[in-house]
Parts: structure tokens; C-alpha cells; sequence
């Protein structure tokens, strides 16, 4: 065995969050007669991911994104009479009741949770977050789950892996591993915090960003196997 406790990160490495804030946008669109366009579902999502990717750099705050990402969807279509702060609570209402599996995940979880300590570490929204764990049951596997809201910190800050280290009583830090999709967010936290990492690669993209993690997986069973060290 490799490594006794894996920080997890959960969307698009467990779940398609995707697939989930496709569906959501979508039937906010549906609700305020805005066409259900590809163009226009990249609008907001290419909106979203600006906002997200300026967080994760410290530059605002995780409240920024809920009050601009609709505010500017009201504004590209013209909506009257309507805020962006409602849009953003529907949709918030819709995505936690969203939580669309990828293939192999819980199986993954399954073999892997009678050898190490399971913890989810995930920036997403607190209210949210709880809920799609409900629903995709990946919570039934997790010993812990940390959301950078509730710990005040949000990848890749390197506090927010040491401090649920802290909470976890792991002390042996050579074996802990971080997991995730995101060179930017999970890859670079866990290499701030001194940690070996794998690359969640499921799309096999490619990594033109300079962060280099310890592994790549590109599929559930190499990362068992990296975890479990059954085969490197």
C-alpha cells in the first residue's frame, strides 16, 4: 500500500459537475423563456469559470460569484423586472439536487475504503455540496468532508489540506495523497502543502500549466492502483 489517507476532491473527479450545472442552467434558461442554446449555456458557463478561477487566486470573494455570474446572464438577455440574485437561487436550488456519478466512481470508492482514511475536500458551496453528497452517496464512503467555506480556506491554499490533515489525527503526511481534476485548485494545493498528488486525467488533456503532479490517472482503476500500490 502507497498511501493511508486520500484527499478527494469531488467535482469532476467523483461526480460531473458538468453534466449537473448544464442541466441546472438550462432549466433556469427554460424558466425566463432564455433560449437553451449551446452558445448560451457557454455564455454563463465560461462566466462561472472566470469568476471560480479568480477565487481560487484570492482575488474575491466566494459571495462575488453568486451576485455577478446571473447578473450578467440578466444583463446579456435583457431580463426585466428580474435580479440576478434570483436566477443564482434557483439555480443553486436546482444544482444541489443534481449529482450525476461518473462511471466506476462508487465501485472505486469501494475497494478502496476498507484501506484508507476518506476525506472529501472540495471548494464548492457548503449547502450545496452536503446535499450532492447525499445524493450521489459518495458521503457513505467519506470518514470526513471539507468545504472551503466551512474551513476558511479555499484550494489551492494550502490550509485547507493541512488543517483537515489536523482534524483527521494524520500525522504522517509521506502518506497522504491529494486526488483531484484541477492542476490548478487541487494538483497545486496539495503541492503547497507538501503532499503527493494525482491527476484525475479521465479527458486526457493536456497539462500545459507548469504544475506537475506526482501521478496521473487516467481512469479509476490506475488510480486504485496508485493509491493501493498494487501496480505503478
Amino acid at each position: 500500500m502507497n498511501y493511508n489517507c486520500v484527499l478527494l476532491d469531488f467535482d469532476d473527479t467523483l461526480v460531473s459537475f458538468k453534466e449537473s450545472a448544464v442541466h441546472s442552467v438550462s432549466k433556469v434558461y427554460n424558466k425566463y423563456n432564455i433560449p437553451v442554446t449551446q452558445e448560451n449555456i457557454r455564455f454563463y458557463y465560461d462566466t462561472n469559470e472566470s469568476l471560480w478561477r479568480e477565487f481560487e487566486k484570492g482575488k474575491i470573494k466566494k459571495n462575488t460569484i453568486e451576485k455577478v455570474r446571473f447578473q450578467k446572464v440578466v444583463e446579456k438577455f435583457g431580463l426585466k423586472d428580474v435580479s440576478g440574485e434570483q436566477l443564482n437561487r434557483d439555480y443553486k436550488n436546482y444544482l444541489k439536487n443534481s449529482a450525476i456519478l461518473i462511471d466506476g466512481a462508487l465501485e472505486f470508492l469501494q475497494d478502496i475504503e476498507d484501506y484508507v482514511t476518506i476525506a472529501i475536500v472540495t471548494n464548492g458551496f457548503e449547502e450545496i455540496q452536503k446535499n450532492r453528497l447525499k445524493l450521489s452517496h459518495v458521503i457513505d464512503f467519506a470518514d470526513e468532508v471539507f468545504t472551503s467555506e466551512k474551513m476558511g480556506f479555499n484550494k489551492p491554499d494550502k490550509r485547507i489540506y493541512l488543517n483537515a490533515l489536523k482534524t483527521l489525527g494524520i500525522e504522517n503526511h509521506k502518506k497522504v495523497i491529494v486526488v483531484g481534476d484541477n492542476l490548478n485548485s487541487d494538483i497545486k494545493g496539495g503541492i503547497n502543502a507538501g503532499l503527493d498528488t494525482c491527476w484525475v486525467n479521465f479527458e486526457n488533456a493536456e497539462n500545459n500549466t507548469g504544475i506537475k503532479p506526482t501521478y496521473t490517472a487516467y481512469d479509476f482503476t490506475q488510480l486504485k492502483n496508485i493509491i493501493l500500490g498494487e501496480q505503478l
